[in-house]
């Protein structure tokens, strides 16, 4: 992708409607600015955040909530590796680009299910948080989406070697259950 391969600041609508096969004209169309394909981007990538939560909900509802938590950080950190290099950019170069009150609509989406995924694992859930699930849910997916988008430019070996994930798994499991 040439937003990897040459980074935000140096990626030129030209460099892109040659790699897509289509005439700048055509790119205008759909992205008046490079910065609206760069948004555009970024919002797919938010995305393909949201969808990891969205397609595992009805089979990840009935496990323990441990296993809840390793299985969403494992699917998110697979997609951050697939895509490191985009991550790395955006969040190097870019994190400031996007429409913020979509993010925070996907973000909410994501809550939305977490929360319902601690409640109903809510004996398992140390005292504090069951009093609001809310937060805590807030406080999962936010946590792990900054720690799983910095490692992408952070920690490339510890996600290569699924070490990142055991690790924020860990994390995650001891907050919520104490």
């Amino acid at each position: 992708m040439v937003l990897g391969q040459h980074g935000f600041a140096r990626t030129t609508t030209n460099r892109i409607a040659e790699r897509a096969g289509v005439s700048i004209g055509t790119l205008y169309r759909y992205f008046p600015t490079a910065e609206a394909l760069v948004e555009a981007v970024v919002h797919r990538m938010w995305a393909r955040e949201l969808e990891l939560f969205e397609a595992r909900a009805a089979e990840l509802s009935a496990q323990p909530l441990d296993r809840i938590v390793g299985s969403l950080i494992d699917s998110l950190v697979a997609q951050m590796a697939r895509q490191r290099v985009l991550y790395m950019r955006w969040y190097g170069e870019a994190s400031h680009l996007g429409r913020l009150e979509l993010g925070l609509e996907m973000t909410n989406r994501a809550i939305d299910l977490v929360e319902g995924w601690i409640r109903a694992h809510e004996r398992s859930v140390r005292d504090g948080h069951a009093r609001n699930l809310r937060f805590a849910a807030d406080l999962v997916v936010k946590t792990t989406m900054a720690v799983v988008r910095t490692a992408a430019r952070d920690y490339p070996e510890q996600v290569e070697s699924g070490e990142l994930a055991r690790e924020l798994t860990v994390m995650i499991t001891r907050y919520l259950t104490g």
